[in-house]
Formats: structure tokens, sequence, C-alpha cells
């Protein structure tokens, strides 16, 4: 079964002048929170994955990735639960975070002494279900120091849902995770496009899964093991000083020896509105140009229009999952405002964007 959470994670590797001239420690100052709004680079290609390595651990390792490729970018953005449509689900949380243009939440509690996934919102052959973790996960122990080793283990239960196949109606699944953490090493670590240099700490992740699959017969009224199997996965992670999120994430094979995903930190959308608890709209890129995105933090957004300095509309579109794009090359430069409403026509959020 398809793993159900994706840790907001990123990584990178190689060697760099600069040293850095002391022991690192990363506090909850330095993890994200609500608002926090970034880019994430991607590299998915053979060809340069074939020669990255996650480097030497110790005290002061220099690490540069910044000439990999990138494949790929996305936008991550971390909203209040309660402005999302499963965060009653998730009562310890106080913090989710979600990839612009897709569906979903992961839930996180974030304090003082940790950085905890509490469980995820994700679509699972195109049913939505909400999926805790028991007990959480704890991705960082706060404040984090070189030498310092965590792990655990926790069961996550995909709620039944319908699903017709041959001779059954419904599916279920159970996932068990045994995981291990060791912050081996800290130092400096340059990224990707922005070629920006961070001080971090690097941490070990080990993570064995075993997935079930379970099936309900529609005859006998019995569920019965469709699909078992085990996955075994390590990770880099470096976690960096003052940056808000994690600088890097290098994901290997089975064996530790391979790299199979590279994802690094690579700046801030060009202005995008940043979330805040009294503003729920994500809009990218602002300024626009030739067309511009929005993203409301729950799924119960219908509409959005746009109108100009007079209060007259000149747009409207469907929203779907709460993402809605409008084309702007038609649009004078200038100032606009927009309306975020719900099914039954109710305002659900405002605001205003800019096109040059």
């Amino acid at each position: 079964m398809k793993k159900i959470y994706t840790l907001i994670s990123l990584s990178l590797i190689g060697a760099f002048t600069y040293k850095a001239e002391a022991q690192i420690t990363v506090t909850t100052a330095d993890m994200p929170s609500i608002g926090t709004t970034f880019v994430t680079g991607h590299d998915t290609a053979k060809s340069s994955l074939s020669k990255l390595s996650p480097g030497s651990k110790g005290a002061s390792v220099t690490w540069n990735y910044g000439s990999l490729p990138t494949s790929y970018r996305d936008t991550t953005v971390f909203v209040n639960p309660t402005a999302t449509s499963y965060g009653a689900s998730f009562a310890g949380s106080n913090l989710a975070d979600s990839v612009f243009g897709t569906a979903g939440y992961n839930y996180i509690n974030s304090s003082g002494a940790a950085f905890n996934i509490v469980g995820s919102e994700q679509s699972i052959q195109g049913v939505m279900v909400a999926v805790a973790f028991n007990p959480n996960i704890t991705e960082l122990n706060l404040p984090a120091n070189y030498g310092d080793v965590d792990g655990g283990v926790t069961v996550a239960k995909v709620p039944a849902f319908a699903y017709s196949y041959l001779i059954f109606d419904s599916v279920k699944g159970v996932i068990h995770t045994t995981y291990a953490d060791t912050i081996d090493a800290w130092g400096s670590i340059t990224t990707s496009d922005w070629n920006s240099t961070f001080q971090a700490l690097r941490q070990k992740h080990y993570e064995l899964d075993h997935d079930s699959l379970f099936v309900h017969n529609s005859s006998s009224k019995a569920w019965q093991l469709f699909q078992a199997q085990m996955t075994k996965t390590y990770q880099y992670r470096w976690f960096a000083k003052g940056l808000g999120d994690i600088a890097a994430m290098m994901t290997m094979d089975s064996s530790d020896t391979k790299a199979t995903a590279m994802q690094w930190y690579y700046g801030l959308p060009n202005g995008v509105n940043e979330i805040s608890q009294t503003h729920s709209t994500l809009v990218y890129p602002n300024p626009a140009t030739s067309q511009i995105n929005f993203r409301y933090s729950t799924q119960n957004a219908q509409n959005i229009f746009v109108y100009d300095i007079t209060g007259r509309v000149i747009g409207q579109t469907e929203m779907i999952n709460g993402v809605a794009t409008l084309n702007t090359s038609s649009y004078s430069s200038g100032m606009y405002f927009y309306h975020v409403t719900d099914k039954s026509g109710n305002m659900l959020d405002n605001g205003k964007f800019s096109v040059l």
C-alpha cells in the first residue's frame, strides 16, 4: 500500500569552503509555523542522482549541492488546522502543511519540545480519508543537537471505504512503522538554484513499513488480507538554522547506497501572500503577468470572483478542491480584488493582488 504521509523534508551533499565555527542547535524557532510558505526544488534525474551521496558525518562538515539540476518545483504552505476540512480529526495538531495544487494536508504538533507528525489527510483511490498515527511520529526532538538519537514504533489505520473490485465491496489498511533517527553531523550546506548556504544539523532517518491491505467480501461479509508488503527506506535531512524549514532531504534506496530522490529549499514564491490566522488564500504569483493561481485552505470553496478598483466583476471561475487559475493576460496593469465563496454564495475570504 502506498505510504500515507509525506514528511516535510529536503536534502544535499558535497564540499564547500565555509566552516561553521560552533556546534549548531536547532530549536522550535527554526521550524515552520502558520504562514510559512516556500518553494521546493526536486531532482529526479537518474543521471544526476547516481552521482549523489549523503557525504561524510561528524563535526563541522560541508556539503555542496549547488549544481543539482531542477526537475520540477512545487510550493508548500503551512496553515492553521482549524481552517482545513479534517482539522477536527487531528485534535492534537496545531499546524498543517500541503503542497500547492494538491488535495490533502499533513497534520503536525509543533512545540518547544518536538516537531511531531500527527496524521495525514490524503486521497486514496479517489476518496479523501483521515489517517492518524498512534502514537505520533517524532520527526525531531527540540532543541536538537549533534549526537541526538530517537526512534519509535507507530501504527496508522486507513478507515474502511467503499471500493468495488470482483467480489469485494470495500477496503481498509494498516501500516506498522518502525523508525530510528540519529543526528550524525553538523556543518554548512549549499543548495541549488539560489546557491544558498545554511548552517544545519544532518539527521539520518531509517524507516521500516509493514503495509497490510484488507478487503471485505460482499458474499461472506468477512474481512480478509489481500496484500502485504514491507518497505525499508533511508533519508538524510538537513535541518537549517534560521530558515523556518528543512534545507534539504535526500532519499536513499533500501540498502542506503543509492540516492533515489533529492529535494531542497529553493526560496520564497515571488510575491506570494502568506497564509495567516485571518487570511486563508494563497495567491501566486503576485504580482501576476499572464495568469494567477488561488488556493483556499479548505475544500468547501466553490467560486472565486475578481473585481477591478471600481467594484466591477471582471473574472469568475469555479474552484476545484479549493484551487483555481485565472488568465490575466488581458488585464491592465494595476490592483485587483478577489472574493472566495462557498456553494451558497457566502464569502469565505477576500484579498487583493496586482498585475504587471
